[in-house]
């Protein structure tokens, strides 16, 4: 599919780049700006197959049976264990984000059009979960409230030709061919936990936070389309339009800052984080298979991580508000 797209974006791009090129001596020119709003399907899967379904997993000192004084040994020893734990807080997928932007148009004449413009788009992703985290060594008895939010973003500058097949006077059916420069790609994911109920009273309420950020400078991409126009006055038109994103390149997300507010006091050690920074410095996600005895081994807990490597190649769905002067 990517392949047939790229031929056919270039094939598009070189013919309309030649056919508009003694356009721009007409008489007839015209501006227009456009308003777009609709959505992008992105294929995401490293995030969606990915990270989004990737575990906490770590190890705590629990209390099994309090001693009289809680120290010395013998009878007035507390008992502890060294025990395992996970919290699964699975993401749903980004599905259709939310994209917008704005356009300018020069009509060079009555068929072709020069496109440049900017747009944005971001998604975000909740899931609330209840279980348990064995903090300051209660495991059971804790009851946790977790929310988990993954959000994605990115904005994109646009270069592009549209060409009028059918001209009436109140619809317009054209294509367009476009390059887009896409900046500023931003991944955060904010992981909440609430302690709603312990046995130790002033747990109660308690936050604890995990943040990831990680970004990516530049991507480029191409798109194709078909767009139609319906005018409601000789200056305003309403449209739809559609297209295909594909871009040059998967990518990945560097730049990763990881910060949470877990102290030493609550003795758990959590040695399967969600994200990580791989040793190359870009963002990877914990597989979801991975269990505490894979981990157990510092040395090999990079063997249960993999790369974030993105793509935004997908359709786009726009309605556009189209004013002419």
């Amino acid at each position: 599919m990517r392949e047939t797209v790229k031929k056919v974006f270039g094939a598009g791009a070189g013919a309309l780049l030649l056919a508009a090129a003694p356009a721009a001596l007409a008489l007839d020119e015209r501006w227009s700006v456009s308003f777009a709003l609709g959505g992008l399907l992105p294929s995401l899967g490293a995030l969606d197959d990915g990270l989004f379904r990737s575990p906490l997993i770590g190890t705590a000192t629990i209390l099994i049976r309090e001693g009289g004084t809680g120290g010395g040994t013998g009878d007035d020893a507390n008992e502890t264990e060294v025990i395992p734990w996970r919290y699964d807080s699975p993401l749903p997928k980004v599905g259709v984000a939310p994209h917008g932007g704005i356009e300018f148009l020069w009509h060079a004449n009555e068929r072709h059009a020069f496109i440049f413009g900017i747009g944005s788009m971001e998604s975000s992703s909740i899931d609330t979960t209840r279980g348990n985290i064995p903090l300051q060594q209660y495991f059971a008895s804790n009851t946790v409230d977790g929310e988990r939010r993954g959000k994605i973003s990115f904005t994109e500058y646009t270069l592009g030709w549209r060409y009028t097949m059918v001209r009436r006077p109140d619809f317009r059916l054209y294509s367009r061919v476009s390059l887009h420069e896409v900046f500023d790609v931003d991944y955060r994911e904010d992981f909440v936990f609430l302690f709603t109920d312990s046995p130790i009273l002033d747990l109660i309420g308690v936050r604890r936070n995990m943040i990831v950020e990680a970004q990516t400078a530049s991507v480029f991409m191409g798109q194709i389309g078909l767009g139609g126009e319906w005018f409601l006055q000789n200056w305003l038109s309403i449209g739809l339009e559609g297209g295909y994103l594909i871009g040059e390149r998967s990518f990945g997300l560097g730049d990763v800052r990881i910060r949470d507010d877990f102290q030493a006091g609550d003795a758990i050690s959590r040695i399967g984080m969600p994200f990580r920074a791989m040793s190359d410095g870009n963002l990877g996600y914990l597989v979801s298979t991975a269990t505490a005895d894979d981990l157990a081994d510092p040395e090999n807990r990079e063997n249960f991580y993999r790369h974030v490597r993105l793509r935004f190649d997908g359709w786009r769905m726009l309605l556009r508000l189209n004013i002419y002067f």
